[in-house]
């Protein structure tokens, strides 16, 4: 069974920032997912009203909210990451979820191959406060620690 690293994106992390720290931890034959929320290039609203610009505003915006679309976006942003860590003999993939991040993380982790979750500090006390139940008011405005990545091993969240 390959061990796998998940490494949630947000909408304006940037991949190229990660690869440092994915690469000390990830060994040859490990599989790195990186999640990426749909929609990927985040929610974007009609602006005109009627007539021919707003049919083309409307055709926009089908091809910015499809699945498929996303999806290809999600891959073009995260392909220069893809290619360093292939190089480094680590598989890479893109899974681009709708809904809640804490179903998205345990869908991946129910067959126990997850091996780390690797995240930014923000979102990664964030998601280690969902998955104990202690996310309150006052810790979501808590001043980041210093260090840029947090680790997170699966088995001590469930």
């Amino acid at each position: 069974m390959t061990k796998k690293i998940l490494v949630p994106l947000g909408q304006y992390n940037r991949t190229e920032e990660m690869i440092p720290y994915i690469e000390k931890v990830a060994r040859p034959g490990m599989k790195v997912v990186f999640l990426m929320r749909y929609p990927v290039d985040g929610i974007r609203w009609q602006t005109e009203a009627f007539g021919i610009m707003a049919a083309l505003e409307a055709r926009e915006l089908i091809n910015h909210y499809s699945w498929e679309g996303n999806l290809e976006r999600a891959k073009r942003k995260v392909a220069p990451a893809c290619e360093v860590l292939r190089t480094k003999g680590v598989e890479a993939d893109i899974d681009v979820y709708a809904g809640s991040l804490k179903k998205a993380i345990r869908s991946h982790t129910l067959n126990g191959d997850v091996h780390l979750i690797m995240t930014r500090v923000g979102i990664g006390d964030w998601i280690a406060r969902l998955f104990d139940g202690t996310n309150s008011v006052f810790k979501l405005f808590k001043r980041p620690s210093f260090s840029p990545v947090l680790l997170i091993n699966p088995r001590t969240l469930v």
